[in-house]
């Protein structure tokens, strides 16, 4: 296996708070008094210490509420930025797809930070192994029209995902907002190795994640690289990187209901720069409430199911957003490499339920999560569960169909 940089120190973001001392009293003695005048002045400073500590802890569930604020959602608000991953219920809160999980089974991820891994679209890196297991994929064009996508793994990391190709810039920005997550890549851009060394970026690819080859498929070399989300894990781990930094969460709701009276969306077709070989289609299948996701035509022309590898099963989401986004190209990039520009704000498309919403997007910062909300302003509720993120050049927002 190749040898890889090893990668620099990187500060770990976990907070680890001081314990408070407990402070005793001293009382000194007082004058002799009768019996009963004793009993009854301890009595009286017994009830006013009670008293006393029921205002005071009113007072400091009052402050709780304020700081915390229970969502409707029943998840509880950090005063930290992000959300707490315990609701309000006891249950662990996964903060990627919302859905609720028992402690026990939280165990494995609730102080890990989210695994994300550069994956390979080309044609002929298809299908690729690892990517229905995703809590989130985020979709983006790489270079020339072809996507590449970046899922970010918790609650069920695969041993085998891939083929992995290079990272760039703008990807990192996504890495960054997702609790500083870990990123496996092969390779970089020079804009990207710049972010890495300097914001900086937990790379697996600079800090001795390894990967293997697998040429079963006779392709390209380029389209052969496979690694096992598990042994990054324990590279990370061995790297120091353990804990997890808080990030937002989005609000999430009940399936039924919420979005009953918005525009029916069952089909959606995205073509990102043209329509050909990476263009996408989801169709809403409304017995699971899921969206089931094609990618590329056949030579009938027909929709292609975009499968797994390993288990040959559709890949399939909750949720879908796309995002519209100004893409440039990078001046004096031989290669014609990109930038995309997402902290600031911009406007998008949820489909959910079988619906479909108008939004807007904004990203305060490098670190901050991309948020979305409805054109009256308020916060847009997800269904618990996976999610697909396409980003679109915002020139081509008619290149969405949706009907």
């Amino acid at each position: 296996m190749p040898n890889h940089e090893t990668a620099e120190s990187i500060t770990d973001f976990t907070n680890n708070p001081k314990d408070v001392p407990g402070v005793s009293q001293s009382h000194k003695p007082g004058s002799i008094k009768k019996l009963s005048e004793v009993s009854k002045k301890e009595k009286m400073k017994k009830n006013g210490l009670i008293i006393l500590g029921v205002v005071v802890g009113g007072i400091i569930i009052l402050g709780l509420a304020y700081l915390f604020g229970a969502r409707g959602d029943g998840i509880l608000r950090s005063p930290l930025g992000g959300d707490s991953n315990l609701s309000s219920g006891g249950t662990v809160v996964n903060p990627l797809t919302g859905e609720l999980v028992s402690a026990a089974a939280a165990q494995a991820w609730q102080n890990v930070r989210p695994l994300a891994v550069m994956v390979n679209n080309h044609v002929d890196a298809r299908p690729q192994s690892g990517l229905i297991y995703a809590d989130l994929v985020y979709e983006i064009v790489a270079e020339g029209g072809i996507t590449r996508m970046m899922p970010f793994f918790l609650s069920n990391i695969p041993e085998k995902i891939g083929p992995v190709r290079s990272t760039r810039e703008y990807y990192l920005v996504l890495v960054k907002e997702l609790g500083d997550a870990m990123l496996m890549h092969i390779g970089w851009s020079p804009q990207a190795l710049e972010a890495i060394e300097n914001w900086p970026v937990r790379s697996l690819g600079r800090g001795g994640g390894q990967f293997w080859r697998d040429t079963s498929l006779n392709v390209a070399t380029e389209h052969t690289a496979y690694v096992n989300g598990k042994d990054l894990l324990q590279v990370a781990l061995d790297l120091g990187w353990e804990g997890t930094r808080p990030f937002q969460v989005w609000q999430f709701k009940d399936e039924a209901g919420e979005y009953d009276l918005l525009p029916s969306a069952s089909h959606v077709t995205i073509d990102f720069w043209y329509p050909g070989e990476y263009s996408a289609e989801f169709d809403y299948d409304a017995a699971s409430n899921e969206y089931l996701r094609f990618l590329g035509y056949d030579e009938a022309d027909n929709p292609i199911p975009h499968v797994d590898r390993e288990t040959n099963q559709q890949i399939r989401v909750k949720n879908l957003i796309v995002q519209f986004v100004t893409e440039t190209s990078i001046a004096g990039d031989e290669k014609g490499r990109l930038f995309y520009e997402f902290e600031g704000s911009g406007s998008g498309l949820v489909f959910i339920d079988g619906k479909v919403i108008n939004v807007t997007w904004s990203k305060a910062g490098r670190d901050e999560r991309t948020m979305f909300y409805d054109l009256n302003g308020e916060e847009i509720k997800f269904n618990r569960g996976k999610f697909w993120i396409s980003v679109v050049p915002d020139r081509n927002v008619d290149q969405v169909v949706y009907n």
